[in-house]
């Protein structure tokens, strides 16, 4: 691979006043570019090496040459015979006529304008706490790709999928407001009590307008003790190759669910395959891989998000440079965007209470005689679900180590995850079809981490240890 970056950041920025309140400012500008080019070398050409392996011995020159010159798909007449037997048999000549090299050529361009301004309202209007602070802003961004494939292997005659050009780009425009409410500070029992909220709103060409939002709170009896909340939604946009990569041909191992092995593996799958036509005791051809399209889909939409975080956070003023946080999270994600595998396309369409899933059974093509699946197309979808809760806690603490007559500074820092709930729905619309995954391999229910640092002037040195809890390797779904 040869990758180029280019990036350019510039920006303005200043002060002016309305009246007696002063606001600040900025504006940015940003423009970067990626280039990339892939070689693959050596990719077969199929009909070329079957050609060149049908070879014979030239009862003239005593040569191999090959049976039929017409019989490769990309200079044919030019035939070279290949050797297979041993190792590298085949001449220079005869391994160039039967491959050839792959060159694909993406690019990625970014750019970005945008600006904010912000002040407060310490000359107007002054809560017990303190000034009103406030900020709003934009933001336009364009985003594009392309990945073009060299003609040659786009022609269908290498080993490879012919896979076409892709082409995709989309801007959104983005708009902001922020503020800060101090409404108490510095009375008994009231140290700090201050409400942030903000929102965002966001209109993007290829998915729609979008909005986020979050409130937080922040309150502090004493010094030593503030308790935090959250409570927000956010969004995530389709990116580029979710909406606009091109159906590229593929290949894919499936199980037909309408087996007489797998009929019984769903309560509504017999009555979905009579319905499609495929008679009891059908008994499937399918350990060959089958033909599959799969690409992009235009008609996403943003995934969103809420949460909620409720937290506290101990720095007792009696240790110095000591402080302890315990938060609890809740996040649950709605119509998030998967790519959905060419065996879930085929279950969806009979495993649907009541009936046939149109959606689903319209993606595969089955052969008229035998009933057997030919091909499935599939792609990106705004599907899943996903809920998640836990609780992590962390402590750190820093100290000179003057007090033990010994040189330098020791951080120490600890901290702990418990993984409450963790449960994926790949389709949303069937919640009866739970994945839970809390406990098993890569989620573990508890997991700590703790570090030690020792500090001499230009002097690092660094212990640390993870420990993860026990997990499993089966499903642990009811």
């Amino acid at each position: 691979n040869e990758r180029d970056l280019f990036r350019m950041v510039s920006g303005l920025d200043g002060y002016f006043s309305l009246g007696d309140t002063e606001f600040s400012w900025d504006l940015f500008y940003v423009y970067g570019e990626t280039n990339n080019t892939r070689v693959t070398e050596n990719d077969l050409i199929e009909d070329n090496f079957a050609a060149a392996v049908n070879s014979m011995i030239d009862p003239v020159s005593g040569d191999a040459v090959c049976v039929d010159m017409t019989a490769g798909s990309v200079n044919a007449a030019d035939c070279v015979a290949y050797n297979p037997f041993g190792f590298d048999q085949a001449s220079d000549e005869a391994k160039d006529w039967v491959s050839a090299d792959v060159t694909r050529t993406d690019q990625i361009t970014q750019e970005i304008i945008g600006g904010s301004i912000s002040s407060d309202t310490e000359q107007f209007l002054v809560l017990q706490g303190g000034p009103i602070g406030f900020a709003a802003g934009f933001e336009y961004r364009e985003e594009a790709y392309s990945s073009i494939t060299d003609e040659f292997t786009k022609s269908g005659v290498l080993s490879g999928a012919a896979t076409p050009d892709e082409f995709g780009e989309y801007d959104v425009t983005e708009g902001f407001v922020e503020i800060s409410l101090p409404i108490l500070a510095g009375l008994p029992f009231a140290e700090e009590l201050t409400l942030d909220a903000a929102y965002r709103t966001a209109d993007y060409s290829h998915a729609g307008k979008t909005d986020a939002w979050k409130v937080g709170l922040m309150y502090a009896p004493i010094d030593d003790v503030r308790i935090r909340a959250t409570l927000g939604e956010a969004v995530r946009a389709p990116n580029l190759s979710e909406a606009f990569s091109p159906l590229s041909p593929g290949f894919a191992n499936i199980s037909d669910p309408c087996d007489a092995d797998n009929i019984d593996d769903d309560p509504d799958r017999a009555a979905n395959c009579l319905a499609l036509g495929i008679p009891a005791g059908f008994e499937a051809n399918d350990n060959v891989s089958i033909d599959t399209l799969s690409g992009g889909n235009s008609e996403l939409f943003s995934e969103t998000s809420s949460s909620t975080t409720v937290g506290i956070v101990w720095t007792p003023s009696f240790v110095e440079n000591l402080s302890l946080t315990v938060d609890y999270y809740e996040i649950e994600i709605e119509d998030a965007i998967i790519s959905v595998a060419s065996q879930n396309v085929i279950d969806n369409c009979v495993d649907a209470t009541g009936s046939l899933d149109d959606l689903y059974c319209s993606a595969i093509d089955r052969d008229p005689i035998t009933n057997d699946i030919s091909l499935v197309r599939s792609g990106f979808l705004n599907a899943a679900a996903l809920n998640v809760s836990g609780i992590e806690s962390e402590i750190n603490y820093k100290t000179s180590l003057d007090s033990f007559n010994l040189p330098g500074d020791l951080a120490l820092k600890f901290f702990v995850s418990k993984l409450i709930e963790l449960e994926q729905f790949e389709f949303q619309d069937r919640p009866d079809e739970i994945n839970v995954e809390t406990g098993e391999v890569g989620d573990p229910e508890l997991q700590m981490r703790m570090s030690a640092t020792y500090m001499l002037d230009n002097l690092t040195v660094n212990w640390s240890a993870r420990s993860i809890d026990s997990v499993v390797t089966y499903d642990v779904s009811p």
